[in-house]
Parts: structure tokens; C-alpha cells; sequence
């Protein structure tokens, strides 16, 4: 069974469970969510893309395999985007940066520490196991947050990417090819 990074850190985490954003309105189909839900959920997906980000790098992707667990690592994922993360999804949690900040460092250490259960051996077993994520990711982030924004990423906030079904999937799949042989020219020269 492929590993599902977001629904094993809400349950470690003991969060609620997490709701879909709607492709259409970009916000939780759910009527009634608790400002605590909100707060785990859109830790939890802004988190899990800024790691997704972080691991297309090489230097990232070891240093999930290899770094220091007690580290910081909301601020080595963003670096000094963390605070404008972290006050991102306190203004959408109606929380202080500071519970926001917590709350997403402890989300971080355990995303970290699921995908070290996993046992990668290689820099690029740590690409693989994140990068599977993104879709489910993109589901579960709020367009409120604007992370696309932040990580400088127009695909993150894309609602044709939030989107679920066979042949959405289909249209995801093509574009990641195109966008990963784009990468690769762009590294070649």
C-alpha cells in the first residue's frame, strides 16, 4: 500500500479528519468547521506543499533523509518565507502566528519523520515518496492560503489541479511530464 504522508501525520497528530477543498469555491465543502480543524488542515497541507517544494532539490531531499530531527524545520523548508507562511495560515485559522508557527513545526517534524519510516535510501527515494503526495496534497489545500503565491509555484494554486476523477488525472499526469522535461532543459543549460 503506497504511503498517504497526510492522512498518517492526522493521525499521529490525532487531527480531526481532513476535509476536501472544492475545485469549484477553492474552500472546504464542509458547512460547519471548527477553527481548530482549520488550523490543522491548513497547516497540514501548507506544510506538506513547502516540503514537496524543498524535496525537488537535491540538497532538500537529503537533508529530509539525513538532517537533524530537533532542527527548525518549518524556516529550512521556507527559510524566511516561514514567517509569512505561518502568519498565512494563522490569518485563515483566526490564530496568533505564533500557535500557527507551532502548530506547523510540529506537522513538519512528523512529515519528516513518517517519510524516514519509510526507510529511503536515496535522495531520490525521498523525491519519489513526495512527490507522489502532491495530488493528494492539492486536495486538501485551501486557495486561501495563496501558497502558490508564496513558493513562487502557479501550479499549487491551479484549481484544474485540486480537481479528482480519471481524466483530471489524466491532464495532471501530461502536465507534470512537460513540466519536469522543462525542468530538466533548464538544468541542462
Amino acid at each position: 500500500m503506497a504511503l498517504n504522508l497526510l492522512q498518517t501525520i492526522q493521525k499521529n497528530l490525532g487531527f480531526a479528519e481532513l476535509k476536501k477543498v472544492d475545485p469549484n469555491t477553492q474552500e472546504i465543502k464542509a458547512n460547519e468547521v471548527f477553527e481548530e480543524d482549520k488550523l490543522n488542515q491548513a497547516s497540514l497541507s501548507a506544510v506538506m506543499i513547502a516540503l514537496y517544494k524543498y524535496t525537488r532539490s537535491n540538497n532538500g531531499a537529503d537533508c529530509v533523509l539525513s538532517g537533524e530531527m530537533n532542527g527548525d524545520w518549518l524556516h529550512t523548508m521556507l527559510g524566511g518565507l516561514g514567517d509569512e507562511a505561518a502568519m498565512k495560515v494563522a490569518d485563515y485559522a483566526h490564530t496568533s502566528k505564533e500557535t500557527a508557527s507551532e502548530r506547523m513545526e510540529l506537522v513538519a517534524r512528523e512529515a519528516v519523520k513518517a517519510i524516514r519510516e519509510k526507510n529511503p535510501a536515496t535522495v531520490n527515494d525521498v523525491k519519489t515518496i513526495v512527490a507522489a503526495q502532491k495530488p493528494t496534497i492539492l486536495m486538501y489545500l485551501p486557495a486561501a492560503l495563496q501558497m502558490g503565491n508564496l513558493l513562487n509555484d502557479d501550479t499549487i494554486d491551479d484549481r484544474t489541479h485540486k480537481m479528482e476523477g480519471p481524466v483530471s488525472g489524466f491532464m495532471n499526469k501530461i502536465g507534470e511530464i512537460f513540466s519536469q522535461s522543462e525542468k530538466a532543459k533548464h538544468e541542462e543549460g
